[in-house]
């Protein structure tokens, strides 16, 4: 007796069998199983709440710092800038000792945090070479990706969690 035509189970077959399963597995975790929403969202808004009052408490102490477009010379504008990184520096450690209210959020705010102190470097240094070197332009880190910079990340998390007090200041 032979086969009917088509009802061979082919290498071909079996792939493309599999295929269509791993592909319904993964829409089924897409819709009904994975976290929705933005990545960087946190969980815990409360987190967030607290950055904020912090973040508009060191705004309001830069209030009597000069912009950079405000000051003449190099080493008038490093001072200032030592000055505000001053102020930053201390709001970080503060953000440091609010604790979050999950585990994932601890790992958000932690990189976040870590992304600050980074940008506080790239302002020390800026601030040197306008010392050294006279009238400069700011270098701010680079993603290890290459697509941007620490400074547009963190401000993308600030963003994202309603923080716009913790956006960078914009007083390079």
């Amino acid at each position: 007796m032979s086969e009917p035509v088509g009802s061979r189970i082919t290498p071909g077959r079996v792939f493309l069998s599999l295929l269509v399963l791993a592909m319904g597995c993964m829409w089924f975790y897409a819709f009904f199983l994975a976290r929705s929403g933005n990545p960087d969202r946190l969980e815990d808004m409360s987190w967030a709440e607290t950055a904020e009052i912090r973040c508009t408490e060191m705004l309001s102490d830069m209030d009597g710092i000069r912009r950079a477009s405000e000051v003449v010379t190099p080493a008038e504008r490093a001072a200032d800038l030592d000055e505000a990184t001053l102020l930053m520096a201390a709001m970080v450690t503060d953000l440091r000792l609010i604790k979050p209210g999950s585990h994932d959020d601890a790992v958000l705010t932690g990189a976040w945090l870590g992304d600050w102190d980074t940008y506080l470097a790239d302002r020390r240094s800026h601030a040197e070479r306008l010392r050294t070197e006279g009238d400069v332009r700011p270098l701010m880190s680079a993603l290890p990706s290459g697509t941007g910079s620490v400074q547009e990340r963190m401000n993308g998390f600030a963003r994202v969690n309603d923080i716009e007090s913790c956006l960078d200041p914009g007083d390079l």
